[in-house]
């Protein structure tokens, strides 16, 4: 795998990465860090997914995935996302590979990456923010931001956390910042807030949230809207 590079940025420091997982936390969050830091893309690479077409109404759909690096002028760093996360391990190695290559030609020492932290089934209106780093410098930082170190021991799967396991073995030094939602299959735009939070206050970056506390602001509403009717099937007499 290899990006094919359109416009080469200037150097930068960080590297801001995450690809859709459980509520699509990552991807909600890293499509709002591009839409308000107005970042464009500069690298892309297309990938040999998926394996299958869709089909509508009786008409054939494809698209193959790709995934896009983003950057600004003026800003020390580069982000990256894409459409889905790799099936196979060779495929996801490679991907990290890919992305690390191109990042630490550009300069790139420190790399965070973004997710979800799956606690329980409800819903959660105010989700913490829990971390893993690989530094006790970096935890510091991500304390004084607002969150929470991972309990227990366990695994981070996928891109977003085999990429800082690649990246430790380059010497770059980052940090998973995980957002805790309830209900994986459900988007989850208040995890992402909370994430893109506690990662703005790290990076030293101002984001716009009115679109995200819209969409939350939606599901608080339907939420309600449901627990109403489900306690009036109840009521009166039939």
């Amino acid at each position: 795998m290899r990006f094919r590079v359109e416009r080469t940025p200037p150097r930068v420091k960080r590297l801001v990465a995450g690809l859709p997982d459980m509520g699509n936390v990552a991807g909600i969050a890293m499509e709002h860090l591009i839409r308000s830091l107005r970042l464009e893309p500069f690298a892309t690479l297309i990938d040999n997914w998926p394996p299958f077409v869709v089909h509508k109404g009786g008409r054939i759909e494809f698209e193959r995935g790709r995934f896009t690096l983003y950057f600004r002028d003026g800003l020390d760093l580069i982000a990256m996302t894409g459409t889905h996360q790799p099936s196979g391990s060779t495929e996801l190695y490679e991907l990290c590979d890919a992305v690390l290559d191109l990042s630490q030609s550009l300069g790139v020492e420190e790399v965070y990456t973004l997710g979800a932290a799956h606690y329980g089934d409800d819903f959660i209106e105010s989700p913490r923010v829990y971390y893993a780093t690989t530094t006790q410098a970096l935890e510091d930082r991500l304390k004084h931001a607002g969150s929470s170190p991972l309990d227990s021991e366990g695994y981070i799967t996928g891109f977003n956390g085999l990429l800082l396991g690649l990246a430790m073995e380059r010497g770059l030094v980052g940090s998973c910042l995980l957002g805790e939602i309830g209900d994986p299959r459900m988007r989850q735009p208040a995890a992402a807030k909370a994430v893109l939070e506690v990662l703005s206050t790290i990076l030293g970056i101002t984001l716009d949230y009115a679109l995200l506390d819209e969409e939350i602001e939606q599901i608080k509403a339907a939420r309600a809207l449901e627990r109403i009717t489900r306690s009036s099937r109840g009521a009166g007499v039939m």
